[in-house]
């Protein structure tokens, strides 16, 4: 006889008003809403130091101005590659994930009248492949600079009209962040340009990255970016081969005195 003690009962499905569910049909996320931010730590490296002025960001960064001008983006998803086992029960077959993928990210940009946008993406791509010889030579070679230079970390925050809500005693919605690890550009489209009807000038970048890591509790803290040290925000120090953060230095500096000491690592006085 068939056990049906798992199934739904009767009383698990719904058959009231849709009065009664209203309020949680009516809390939909609308895809208008969302940042990107563009936590590059290494660009002075691959920019060789030469950022876009202030005037041709129109007194911002260009990293602010990328994240004004990104006009799509996407909340990342993934997958398992998977293998089958048969025979491990007889009769059965089963599957069990390897290895997870990550698809890459896809961003669409305005490009603006100062070409910022255009010149940053390019000056990434080619730091990444520089030709190594004068540019215009028969015998011009490339090489690729070393990964540590030239990976960033990029941030797509989800959020909702009342997730800034400043009214005393008005509830406000989480904030859903996604972090990309080791972001690098693989993909810049084409861009069609022509004589008629004037559109505004898009282009389409496609990412890879490592993995992504996502937080939906709405916390808020300093945006992690990495730099050519492994540093991860100003709060962290590196002495000896090692990083600390201000906020562990104690309780790290009980585990690593004897390890100081037989090593020879040095750290700040007082750090612990």
């Amino acid at each position: 006889m068939a056990d049906n003690s798992l199934f739904p009962r009767r009383s698990d499905i719904f058959k009231g008003s849709t009065l009664d569910i209203r309020d949680s049909l009516a809390r939909v996320s609308l895809d208008t809403l969302y940042q990107v931010t563009f936590s590059f730590g290494k660009s002075r490296e691959w920019l060789r130091g030469d950022e876009p002025g202030k005037n041709r960001t129109q007194g911002t960064d260009f990293k602010r101005k990328m994240s004004l001008l990104c006009t799509q983006a996407e909340i990342p998803g993934t997958s398992f590659t998977t293998d089958l086992a048969v025979g491990h029960h007889q009769g059965i077959q089963e599957s069990f994930p390897n290895l997870r993928n990550f698809p890459p990210l896809n961003l669409t940009f305005y490009c603006d009248a100062d070409m910022v946008i255009l010149e940053v993406l390019e000056r990434w791509m080619s730091y990444i492949n520089p030709i190594m010889t004068r540019k215009r030579d028969y015998s011009a070679y490339s090489r690729f600079n070393y990964p540590e230079d030239y990976k960033e970390i990029l941030h797509v925050t989800k959020f909702e009209r009342d997730s800034f809500s400043e009214k005393k005693g008005s509830y406000q919605s989480s904030l859903a962040h996604y972090e990309f690890v080791n972001v690098w550009p693989t993909d810049l489209t084409s861009m069609r340009v022509a004589y008629g009807e004037p559109n505004v000038l898009q282009c389409s970048v496609q990412f890879a990255y490592d993995r992504f890591f996502s937080s939906f509790d709405g916390l808020e803290g300093q945006a992690p970016i990495n730099t050519p040290t492994g540093i991860v925000n100003s709060n962290d120090a590196v002495e000896g081969g090692y990083t600390f953060s201000k906020k562990n230095l104690k309780t790290t500096g009980q585990l690593v005195r004897a390890d100081n000491a037989q090593y020879g690592n040095t750290f700040p006085a007082g750090a612990f």
